[in-house]
């Protein structure tokens, strides 16, 4: 039970009002049980006090010899004795004091008094009423007393009944304070506590002052348990905290990474690499991955040795510039001597340009995400190795390509023209040879080869105006407004138009160069041959994404079989809509003139044309 009330704030509370209400209760019953056995003690006293009345008409009744009234008086005093003895809290055989005077008062009526009266009413006895008054003194002080010992019990109940009130209110009083002193030290301070405590951990204070409440209550249970929890939310908090600060810092040297890629990728894509900006980049990387001890040794795919050898820090200092074949074909960490080695080889398409290695102590070793950098930053030096080697390979067929292409102009311009002068310079030698010279003759001889320098001349001009266009930001169509205005300040007489609706279109740049060239061999040649006046130029674009160029003049229009010495760009033009997988068509207009058509899908459609057939 005690063990209970101590563990137990609600059984403790619960005992003090139990008892508080028990004291009430029995303050309720014991006023009731007293007031109960108070009840006939006023009609008992003024019983009693009614027979001093009674003895003193007797003392009147009795001399004047009524025997009657007397008798009835004497009866009524019996009565009202055998009345008051009913209504006491005693009997008569009780060893009480009030028992002990009401059997003296009785015994005295019955054994003297009323007999006296009776024999002084009948006569027998001569007595006044002076003398009996006299004699009936002792039995009226006897009646005195008992009514006295009756308003003494009467008395003695009220102040029991005072007392009982008194204590009760006494104890429900000391019950309450004792509640309240309970209430204050065992609810509302571990309350407050709780409660300041609650307050400090919802505004993230984990390492305030622990509670100190050390019963075995309900909420000394519950201010353990808080502690506990605050110990483990500030334990979990500081935790989650290092764990915070630790992925902050990961993150950041990510995000350095990130960039060092990116600013590297974009440097890549802007030119070639030289061996000191190499050389940078490594230093700037091994800051960037907090590395030390690094080699980038950089070879040709068919070389054994390196011609580059960039370090950072101490490097390999096992490496001695030969056998480099072991770096190249080891891949992955390997212990060698007192150190260990990471080699990530410089490798694209079975191409190998070198190796990149980390040195560490032996015993050391780099985790996943440095071994990763390591083989991002590999990756990208190849790429900028290979993309260099591809550029250069695409520049020297691109400048294989154009030596072709020059090779093919000069064979079908200036050398069918040198051709056909030398064919006239060895008429003219005929002529001047033979006895009889025909002056008509040497004179038209000689005009051919003048007109065959003119047109030479005006050939070598053409392909030097090609050889050096060059497309600038304006793009395809900025190139072809400027041939335009050449053409019209060079011809003005023939009118050169001009219908473009290609900027929506992304070109490649070899489609725009060999557009270019397509569209200004057609209008040389019906600038220079056509005889019309008016050169349209029109490039569209179709439906189906295809592009439409046409090239139409007012001349007298394409023969059926023209001459070679004339219209050599011909098969240039047929060779670069093949380059573009076009079709080219040149036909004689019916309204007169000539027109070239050219239809060609560019390569942005076409690869949009193979993603859609994928997904389908």
């Amino acid at each position: 039970m005690l063990n209970r009330i101590r563990q137990s704030i609600v059984y403790r509370i619960g005992t003090l009002m139990l008892l508080t209400v028990l004291v009430a209760l029995s303050s309720m019953v014991a006023s009731y049980i007293i007031s109960d056995a108070a009840e006939n003690d006023a009609a008992a006293v003024n019983l009693a006090g009614s027979l001093r009345a009674m003895s003193y008409r007797l003392a009147a009744t009795a001399p004047s010899g009524d025997i009657e009234a007397t008798t009835e008086l004497a009866d009524e005093v019996a009565a009202r004795l055998t009345r008051v003895l009913s209504i006491s809290d005693f009997t008569a055989s009780d060893n009480l004091r009030a028992a002990r005077n009401y059997r003296k008062v009785i015994e005295s009526w019955e054994g003297e008094i009323r007999p006296l009266l009776e024999s002084i009413a009948a006569g027998h006895t001569a007595m006044n009423s002076l003398q009996l008054a006299k004699r009936l003194e002792p039995f009226i002080g006897d009646v005195n007393t008992l009514v006295f010992d009756y308003q003494t019990i009467a008395e003695e109940k009220i102040s029991l009944l005072r007392l009982v009130q008194v204590g009760s209110l006494f104890a429900i009083v000391t019950l309450v304070y004792l509640s309240l002193c309970i209430l204050h030290r065992s609810v509302e301070q571990p309350l407050k506590q709780l409660t300041n405590r609650s307050l400090s951990i919802a505004q993230g204070d984990f390492n305030q002052h622990r509670l100190e409440i050390n019963s075995e209550d309900e909420l000394g249970v519950l201010a353990r348990t808080i502690n506990y929890m605050s110990d483990e939310i500030h334990a979990t908090h500081q935790d989650l905290a290092h764990r915070v600060e630790l992925k902050t810092s990961q993150l950041q040297k990510s995000h350095e990474a990130l960039d060092f890629q990116y600013r590297l990728a974009r440097r890549i894509s802007e030119g070639p690499l030289t061996g000191a900006e190499l050389g940078q980049w490594l230093g700037e990387f091994a800051n960037v991955a907090d590395l030390d001890n690094l080699d980038l040794c950089l070879m040709t795919p068919e070389g054994e040795a390196p011609y580059e050898h960039l370090v950072q820090g101490l490097g390999n200092t096992q490496c001695t510039g030969s056998e480099c074949h072991i770096c190249v074909n080891t891949c992955g960490p390997s212990d060698e001597d007192q150190q260990r080695v990471y080699r990530f080889p410089l490798e694209v398409d079975k191409r190998n340009y070198g190796v990149l290695t980390c040195t560490l102590p032996r015993g050391e070793s780099l985790d996943e995400e440095q071994q990763q950098r390591l083989a991002t930053f590999a990756d990208s030096v190849t790429a900028a190795i290979a993309i260099n080697e591809r550029e250069a390979q695409e520049r020297r067929v691109a400048l294989l390509d154009e030596r072709a292409i020059i090779a093919r102009e000069l064979h079908d311009s200036l050398a069918q023209s040198l051709s056909y002068l030398k064919i006239q310079v060895t008429r003219l030698n005929r002529a001047n040879r033979s006895e009889q010279v025909d002056k008509s003759k040497v004179e038209e001889i000689i005009t051919e080869l003048k007109e065959g320098l003119d047109s030479s001349y005006r050939q070598l001009r053409e392909l030097l105006t090609t050889f050096r266009l060059q497309i600038g930001p304006g793009g395809l169509r900025s190139i072809l407004e400027q041939s335009i205005l050449a053409y019209r300040e060079q011809h003005p007489q023939i009118n050169v138009l001009l219908d473009y609706h290609l900027d929506e279109v992304p070109l490649t740049p070899h489609e725009e160069i060999h557009l270019l060239q397509l569209v200004r061999e057609a209008s040389q040649n019906a600038v220079y041959h056509s005889q019309g006046d008016m050169v349209q130029i029109s490039l569209t674009q179709a439906d189906n994404h295809s592009l439409n160029v046409r090239i139409r003049d007012n001349g007298i229009g394409i023969s059926s079989a023209p001459e070679k010495r004339n219209h050599f760009g011909m098969s240039i033009m047929q060779e670069r809509a093949s380059n573009l997988n076009g079709k080219l068509d040149i036909r004689r207009r019916d309204e007169g003139g000539t027109e070239v058509q050219f239809d060609f899908i560019p390569l942005y459609a076409r690869e949009r044309e193979l993603v859609w057939k994928d997904v389908g």
